[in-house]
C-alpha cells in the first residue's frame, strides 16, 4: 500500500482516480486541483507518489509542477493525461515522469504503472538532502538599490566571491535562496525578492520561486528552459515575455 497524492482539476476524474486507488489498496490524499495545493499538501504529508495531470489548471501547469515535486520533494510522478501526441510526450519527458497513464484508464492499467513506478522509485540511489541554511545573510558590495556584479557567499567557516554572471538560476526553498552554478549551490538565508533587487537585467523571474540567467538558457520547453542540465518551470503568466527576452523564433 502506498500514500498517493492526486493533482486533477476535474472533480469527477479525481474522484474516480480515487475509487479506483481504493479499490487497489492504496490510500489516496484528498485530491488537489493546482499547482499551490500539490506543493503545500507534499510539505505537510509523507507521501510515495503523485498522479499528476499535465493539463491542470492555474497558473503552473503539470509537467512544470513534477518539476517542482522532483526537485523540493523527491517523490516520484506518475503523469495523467488525454493526449498522447508527440508535443506532449516530449514535453512531458523533461520532468522525468515514473509513469504516463493515458485517460480512459482501467484498473489494471493503473496498477501496473504504479506498481512499476514505486518499484523504480525504491530502487533509485537515495536524494542526497538539502543543504541547511546557513545563520549568516548573502553580503553584496553594491547598494541593495542597484545590480551587483558579485556576492559574497557563506562557505565553510568564512566567504567566498561568487559572480553573479555565473550563476545559472535562483531557487527560493521556504526562508533561504538557492543559487545553482556549474560548479555547484550555495544556500543563503534570504528572500528571492531581496535577492531579485541586486539582480542584472539578464536576470528573468520565470516562477514565483525561480529566477533565471538569460545568458545561462540553453533550451526552451513549453513550460521550461534547460540551463546546464537542469530544467526549471516557466509559469503561463510568464510564457510570453521570455520568449521575447531569449528571442524565440517561429
Amino acid at each position: 500500500m502506498a500514500t498517493i497524492l492526486i493533482v486533477e482539476d476535474e472533480l469527477l476524474i479525481a474522484a474516480e482516480i480515487e475509487r479506483a486507488l481504493l479499490r487497489l489498496g492504496h490510500a489516496p490524499l484528498e485530491p488537489v486541483d493546482n499547482s499551490d495545493e500539490a506543493l503545500a499538501a507534499l510539505a505537510r504529508h509523507p507521501v510515495e507518489l503523485v498522479l499528476m495531470d499535465i493539463n491542470i489548471e492555474g497558473d503552473t501547469d503539470g509537467i512544470a509542477t513534477a518539476l517542482l515535486v522532483r526537485r523540493q520533494f523527491a517523490v516520484p510522478v506518475v503523469f495523467l493525461t488525454a493526449r498522447s501526441d508527440a508535443a506532449t510526450l516530449n514535453r512531458a519527458k523533461v520532468a522525468q515522469p515514473y509513469g504516463y497513464i493515458l485517460k480512459p484508464f482501467t484498473d489494471d492499467t493503473l496498477r501496473t504503472q504504479l506498481e512499476l513506478a514505486l518499484y523504480a522509485a525504491y530502487q533509485a540511489p537515495a536524494r542526497t538532502p538539502p543543504l541547511p541554511a546557513p545563520t549568516e545573510t548573502i553580503e553584496a558590495t553594491a547598494p541593495e538599490t542597484s545590480a551587483s556584479e558579485y556576492f559574497f557567499v557563506k562557505k565553510g567557516q568564512g566567504y567566498v566571491k561568487l559572480r553573479v554572471a555565473d550563476i545559472h538560476y535562483l531557487e527560493a526553498l521556504e526562508n533561504y535562496v538557492r543559487l545553482h552554478t556549474a560548479d555547484g549551490q550555495f544556500v543563503v538565508y534570504s528572500t528571492l525578492k531581496e535577492l531579485e533587487a541586486k539582480l542584472p537585467a539578464a536576470f528573468f523571474k520565470t516562477h514565483r520561486s525561480h529566477i533565471v540567467n538569460l545568458d545561462h538558457v540553453r533550451a526552451y520547453e513549453e513550460g521550461c528552459v534547460l540551463l546546464g542540465k537542469e530544467y526549471v518551470p516557466v509559469s503561463r503568466s510568464c510564457k510570453e515575455e521570455l520568449k521575447k527576452r531569449i528571442h524565440l523564433l517561429g
